[in-house]
């Protein structure tokens, strides 16, 4: 499987400036190359929560720098830049050295 398309972690975290106005900064994480693939045939996924979720893609990371959990926001971009998207974390599943995600 050949590793084109890149996976980013999405961390937000809010504080206060010097004046005690909200602010809330968010940062991308390089978590690795990864492999995006359409849920072309409309499966299902069951959360944590027992209800099922219709996912969009499925990424395979091989050796993740971190590794994602359900509900945490990622950006994935595809190699020849067709997909350039945000998404939420629906589930995952660590399979020895590979990390996969429903999105």
């Amino acid at each position: 499987m050949r590793l084109d398309d890149k996976l980013y972690l999405i961390s937000t975290s809010s504080g206060y400036d010097e004046d005690m106005n909200p602010i809330e900064t968010t940062a991308e994480t390089f978590i690795g190359k990864c492999k995006i693939l359409p849920n072309e045939r409309a499966a299902k996924t069951r959360g944590n929560d027992g209800l099922e979720y219709i996912y969009s893609f499925v990424i395979f990371v091989k050796n993740p720098l971190a590794i994602i959990h359900e509900g945490e926001k990622v950006r994935f971009v595809k190699n020849d830049g067709t997909i350039d998207k945000t998404m939420t974390v629906s589930g995952f599943v660590t399979l020895r050295k590979w990390e996969k995600l429903w999105v």
